[in-house]
């Protein structure tokens, strides 16, 4: 699969940070997103009504071209339990393309995790069930289990109509309140490599940020991982670039069409 394609960025200094005032965005259940570095190669400035008519295209072309059951489908929003999903980075920039995305201790939220890049946090292991980011840990038996935090997104800041959140996990029953179910692979690669999108409105643009963080830096420098929404055109941010989030779907998914071997753990 190509590099998602990014655009230069100025990067103009933001407001302070707010990043431990919980400010839960309202969830939205609505079809999938446009996003400018979909594997789709949609224009970020196209309607999202086109979207469906192009997933059900790509799937044909899959289809043509991939017999069961590597027939990956062109859109998930469940996969088999215990994926064990891993999830990389898409950029042009050499030192994060490729890098493993990974969940941070949060310090100031009992339970809470950021998401993003340092030098000793582990990778993010996540199974998408239900539309929801739910993050996972082995056990003795090298056995993937759900730990309990599933990812969400929290208003940080807002500039010139550009809206910028913070990605982070924690259990659902303890802060959001509710669990995000709002998370699609779309893509559908013959490889099975999907791009992570979230739904948002009709004309609402999205994409994630990579940037470095200004908070958190006693163990060391790191960059923290921002999920970001616009209608018009989008603000700079300092210190940021916009990235691609992508994962490779193992062969054990259930894709409505192909049972595509156990689910990890079975024999």
């Amino acid at each position: 699969m190509s590099d998602f394609m990014m655009p230069e960025w100025k990067r103009p200094k933001l407001a302070q940070s707010h990043e431990n005032q919980p400010r839960i965005r309202e969830l939205v259940q609505r079809p999938p997103p446009v996003h400018p570095y979909s594997d789709l190669h949609l224009s970020a400035k196209m309607k999202l009504s086109t979207l469906p008519l192009l997933a059900i295209l790509a799937k044909r072309v899959i289809s043509a071209t991939s017999p069961c059951p590597f027939n990956y489908p062109a859109e998930l929003n469940t996969t088999q339990s215990n994926n064990g999903l891993v999830f990389t980075v898409a950029s042009t920039n050499a030192v994060t393309n490729n890098r493993a995305i990974q969940l941070r201790t949060n310090p100031n939220f009992d339970g809470g995790f950021f998401v993003g890049i340092d030098a000793s946090s582990p990778p993010l292991l996540a199974n998408l069930a239900d539309a929801a980011l739910k993050s996972q840990a082995r056990n003795v038996n090298n056995q993937l289990y759900d730990l309990g935090p599933t990812g969400y997104l929290n208003l940080r800041d807002e500039t010139n109509g550009t809206q910028r959140y913070t990605v982070g996990f924690a259990n659902a029953s303890i802060w959001p309140g509710e669990v995000d179910s709002a998370w699609r692979l779309l893509g559908g690669e013959e490889d099975g490599t999907y791009a992570l999108f979230h739904n948002e409105p009709l004309e609402t643009v999205n994409g994630f940020l990579l940037c470095v963080a200004d908070n958190d830096l006693d163990p060391g420098p790191w960059y923290q991982l921002y999920y970001y929404t616009y209608q018009q055109t989008p603000a700079d941010f300092p210190d940021c670039e916009s990235i691609g989030v992508r994962t490779t779907v193992a062969a054990t998914i259930y894709n409505g069409e192909c049972s595509i071997g156990p689910v990890v753990g079975e024999s």
